[in-house]
């Protein structure tokens, strides 16, 4: 699990294709690689990636099908990607629980940055909606974030300067994909409330 506060900005340092998975090299501060051990969660982009390997970067395997359903397939030599390290018992929750399984990608469709924060405007689908409330949480490129509004074909959230500085959200422009986790609360919150159309059912609810 993670909280959605970036540990540091990393840099893509070479993407190796290798059958139907790919690897990812990332160069990243010393103090987070000697501090990941071999098998360790990280969250890249906010997708919970394990390190297999280390020297000077840290090495991560990307299978199949996570690398076509994140903006982790768009990334470049030198492209810049968020990181944290995994939660630890007994870490402070600064944001919200994070469980690194990205949802979907969705797009930019309107960035304005002014010296006291940033408004972000994310598309959204009409099956995005049901997990999207006013104040509610959501993780974008890994980064835990509060919805301000939400409109019919997006929604809207707030940065302030600190958040804009200190993620890669600050080299994100228009029309630009980021990865999208719904909160997991409102998930299961959706799932129990789904319930099956029953006879029971119908016969509680007058139904003859």
């Amino acid at each position: 699990m993670f909280t959605g506060i970036v540990s540091e900005i990393g840099k893509v340092k070479s993407i190796l294709k290798r059958g139907s998975s790919v690897q990812l090299e990332v160069l990243c501060s010393e103090t987070l690689i000697k501090d990941t051990a071999i098998g360790a969660s990280i969250a890249i982009n906010g997708v919970c990636l394990s390190a297999v390997k280390k020297n000077r970067s840290l090495f991560f395997d990307v299978v199949d099908n996570t690398f076509k359903r994140t903006n982790l397939k768009k990334l470049k030599i030198s492209s810049p990607v968020n990181l944290e390290k995994a939660l630890r018992l007994g870490d402070d929750v600064s944001g919200h629980m994070v469980s690194g399984h990205v949802d979907d990608e969705r797009t930019i469709i309107r960035l304005q940055k002014t010296s006291a924060k940033c408004t972000l405007d994310i598309s959204l689908l009409p099956k995005d909606e049901k997990y999207l409330v006013p104040r509610g949480a959501i993780a974008i490129d890994g980064i835990s974030l509060t919805v301000a509004e939400v409109y019919g074909t997006f929604f809207r959230v707030y940065l302030i300067p600190h958040t804009l500085k200190n993620t890669i959200l600050k080299f994100k422009n228009i029309r630009d994909y980021v990865n999208i986790e719904f909160d997991i609360a409102a998930k299961y919150a959706e799932k129990r409330s789904a319930k099956p159309i029953t006879r029971d059912l119908l016969r509680k609810k007058g139904f003859k």
